[in-house]
């Protein structure tokens, strides 16, 4: 947490940033010609919560207290520290009494200021309380009752004694805002009925609004916000309206905290991200950061909960949704919410949706956040926030049509609220437990560079297992540059691989094709030295070659690699050899997974190389061929599972021409079935089922002249 403390809501009188010292300054200036004009006066010291109210009132309190000014007695009383309104009553004349000089001289003139204590407090109140003489107090009360001196003789009799005052006194009281309507009350009556005394002058702080709403409650106003502010108006003669806080000045407080933040946890602010959070400021933010308070606020959430996120998400993310949370709270609920899947780009429209429907998707989210309780003049802007945060309303903003995956990539590159990988991390307040942190990835690449593979490899693999998408893209961002990391890393993710699966429409993204877009960001790292034992590496897993074979179809394809020879013999080694060990063999005692690599060593040696030695396996009976056929049959794959497909008649014509396989399968092919059920489940009989059937069809096909296939 930072040194500065933002939860602190005390009077910092020391802190002058906002130049209230002058101000206060000038009010104590004020009060002395009030003085000079009046026996007795109601001033106020008015502002909103949170405007430095209190600080600027100890500022005073400091100049009045100072001598050089003319000379005042200070009586601080907060009405708040009252726990109703008779014991208020009691506690004001005691703080009176108190505040008389000390000495014989005075001692009668404090017993005449008691008398008239005595004769407007609850006798019931008097025995008990603190400076109060409770005999004396049942005397005085004796007295009045047999007759003796009336409450407005005795009150003559005191102002006689505070005329006599060398020192004027002055009554300060906080925190008027926070009293019931009924206190209110007792203080207003004590003040403008009882209290004006000669020699007694008066400073009242509060937040306005908030008083007019306690005056409304009461029988004075009876719910007319004029006549309480006509009230108001008898009480205080003087008011000293709190200088707001200046927009530079709320612009200054926001960035030396900022600032400070930044510096205390080593962030660094990327200029895209800077412009994003003024722009945010500019439109939006200033009109709820008016006051020191807010502003501290608004830090002190930032503050106490970013040090656990520290480098695992954007900082300037972190502030804005930290706004919301504070000052929008229903959008902020909202955002987690009903809205996640429509941010974050996993709704269907987000895929399918069109330019032209962007001006009906703005108005239709323009409608969300009014129901969201966002002020009617802060919803466009709001808008705007969010869009800086989220792709898809990026894209309404803007009007585009396409391009979601490159603003994606932005969010995701800076760590962003707005990626999938990183949207918990703001609404947890740290990194969940079925994530990984980025320091944790970080360290991992760090320590495989470093040949620490053996204590790390056990953690990667489990991480690729429990979270493949997620966890590859951030592996994928980080071992660029890594080129030792990258050596031992593709053996990971080829051990990982025969647990992970193709998934269509998948939110989070294709676990099979995670893993193999890490592992060509892997390959690329790799030093030509090292090819050869990180693929034998990969090799000695179930489907080592298999994604080995993907990796260097990948390179062959991207027109920033160069030269994939060294990786391609590599590749086609592993891969001959695999099939190697099962062309002598029985296809019906193959799998189909071994069977696969030969699928893999066609396309990566070449049918010119991998096809004669296939024929070969044919031709001395070492295959069967409705055995080679079936294993030919591809398999679809969706969302209900895996059935069977089409049968690869090119692969078949390629190896041997189909010729071959009507004349050595003439007689099945003539009792099968012209045609088979769409989707049969897969299983060793239903691929020669297809098989043959697709192999009559196309023999038909063939026998017709010039008839379309």
């Amino acid at each position: 947490m930072s040194q500065r403390n933002y939860f602190r809501d005390d009077p910092d009188p020391e802190n002058d940033r906002l130049e209230r010292r002058a101000f206060a300054d000038g009010v104590v200036h004020a009060l002395d010609q009030v003085r000079q004009q009046s026996k007795s006066s109601v001033t106020g010291l008015i502002g909103p919560w949170g405007s430095g109210k209190s600080t600027t009132l100890s500022m005073i309190l400091e100049s009045l207290r100072d001598h050089q000014n003319g000379g005042w007695t200070v009586v601080d009383l907060n009405p708040w520290m009252y726990s109703d309104a008779e014991s208020l009553q009691l506690g004001f004349f005691v703080a009176l009494r108190e505040a008389l000089p000390s000495g014989r001289k005075w001692s009668r003139k404090r017993e005449r200021i008691g008398n008239f204590f005595t004769a407007v407090a609850p006798f019931g109140k008097v025995n008990g309380l603190a400076g109060v003489d409770a005999s004396s107090a049942i005397d005085s009360m004796g007295s009045r009752i047999a007759g003796d001196v009336t409450a407005n003789g005795v009150k003559a009799k005191a102002e006689k004694v505070l005329e006599e005052l060398e020192e004027p006194m002055i009554f300060i009281m906080d925190d008027l805002d926070r009293l019931t309507p009924d206190e209110l009350l007792m203080v207003f009556k004590l003040v403008r009925l009882v209290g004006r005394l000669p020699n007694v002058y008066y400073l009242l702080a509060y937040d306005e609004k908030t008083l007019l709403d306690l005056i409304q409650q009461t029988n004075v106003a009876a719910g007319d916000r004029v006549r309480a502010r006509d009230y108001m108006e008898k009480i205080v003669q003087v008011r000293f309206d709190v200088p707001p806080m200046r927009p530079k000045q709320a612009s200054m407080l926001l960035d030396e905290a900022i600032n400070e933040l930044t510096d205390r946890y080593e962030i660094s602010v990327s200029q895209e991200d800077i412009s994003r959070f003024s722009a945010a400021y500019r439109d939006h933010i200033s009109s709820f950061l008016t006051t020191p308070r807010s502003v501290n606020r608004y830090m002190a959430q930032i503050d106490a909960l970013y040090d656990a996120l520290n480098d695992e998400v954007n900082f300037i993310d972190f502030c804005l949704v930290t706004f919301l949370r504070t000052f929008e709270p229903e959008v902020y609920k909202h955002i987690a919410g009903s809205w996640r899947g429509e941010l974050l780009g996993e709704d269907t429209w987000v895929r399918l949706g069109k330019t032209s429907d962007n001006p009906e998707r703005r108005i239709r989210w323009l409608e969300k956040l009014q129901e969201a309780h966002v002020a009617p003049g802060d919803v466009a802007s709001m808008f705007d926030l969010l869009a800086s945060l989220f792709p898809p309303l990026n894209m309404i903003k803007n009007n585009y049509g396409g391009g979601i995956s490159y603003l994606h990539s932005e969010v995701e590159r800076r760590r962003g609220v707005g990626h999938r990988d990183y949207f918990d991390r703001y609404f947890s307040f740290g990194v969940p437990g079925d994530d990984v942190a980025d320091r944790t990835i970080s360290n991992w690449v760090s320590r495989l560079n470093g040949g620490e593979f053996t204590d790390v490899t056990a953690d990667v693999r489990h991480a690729l297992i429990q979270d493949t998408a997620r966890v590859a893209r951030k592996l994928e961002r980080r071992v660029i540059g890594f080129p030792q990391a990258s050596v031992h890393l593709l053996p990971i993710l080829a051990d990982a691989r025969a647990n992970v699966e193709h998934e269509f429409l998948s939110i989070s993204g294709s676990p099979l094709i995670s893993i193999e877009r890490l592992a060509l960001a892997a390959a690329k790292q790799v030093p030509d030295e090292l090819i050869d034992s990180a693929v034998s590496e990969m090799d000695s897993f179930e489907f080592g070659a298999f994604l080995a074979s993907e990796i260097l179809n990948d390179l062959r394809s991207d027109a920033e690699v160069a030269d994939t020879s060294r990786f391609a013999s590599a590749v086609i080694l592993v891969l001959r050899n695999r099939v190697a060990n099962f062309l002598n063999k029985d296809l019906s005692e193959v799998s189909q997974h071994e069977f696969r690599h030969v699928f893999h060593w066609r396309r990566a040696a070449g049918h010119d190389v991998a096809d004669p030695i296939i024929r070969d396996s044919l031709s001395d009976g070492s295959w069967d061929p409705l055995e080679f056929a079936a294993k030919n049959v591809s398999v679809a794959f969706s969302s209900s599972g895996e059935s069977l497909s089409d049968l690869q008649l090119d692969v078949l014509d390629e190896v041997a021409g189909l010729a071959y396989f009507y004349e050595r399968l003439v007689d099945q092919i003539d009792a099968a079935e012209i045609g088979v059920p769409n989707h049969l489940p897969v299983s060793d009989e239903n691929r020669k089922r297809v098989a043959l059937s697709h192999l009559k069809r196309r023999r038909a096909a063939d026998s017709q002249p010039n008839s379309e296939r």
